[in-house]
């Protein structure tokens, strides 16, 4: 049995008005989930677009990273290398940025 949008009673198969507050009985239909307005923009800014790979960027940055303190601890050159290894990173995050917009 449908049930009335106003009080929320049971309401007889066909009726044009709802007998207990007169509300008018429309038929429901199954709304589509919606993302809020802007979703798709805020995901967009955050993760960039969508099959951007940047899982892909991920795994090169990180194997540059530990590639790079694998070499520091070997030729023992510590402080200088891990600047290095930052200033890397952030143009490697500088390239990332770059080919998604």
């Amino acid at each position: 049995m449908p049930y009335c949008q106003s009080c929320g009673k049971e309401v007889e198969e066909g009726d044009a008005f709802c007998p207990h507050c007169g509300a008018p009985v429309t038929p429901t239909k199954a709304e589509p989930v919606t993302f809020r307005r802007g979703y798709r923009d805020e995901r967009k800014a955050c993760f960039g677009p969508e099959g951007s790979g940047t899982g892909l960027w991920g795994a090169i940055s990180g194997g540059v990273f530990i590639i790079g303190l694998a070499v520091l601890w070997y030729y023992d050159f510590w402080w200088p290398g891990i600047l290095f290894l930052v200033a890397l990173m952030a143009v490697i995050g500088g390239i990332v940025s770059y080919t998604r917009r």
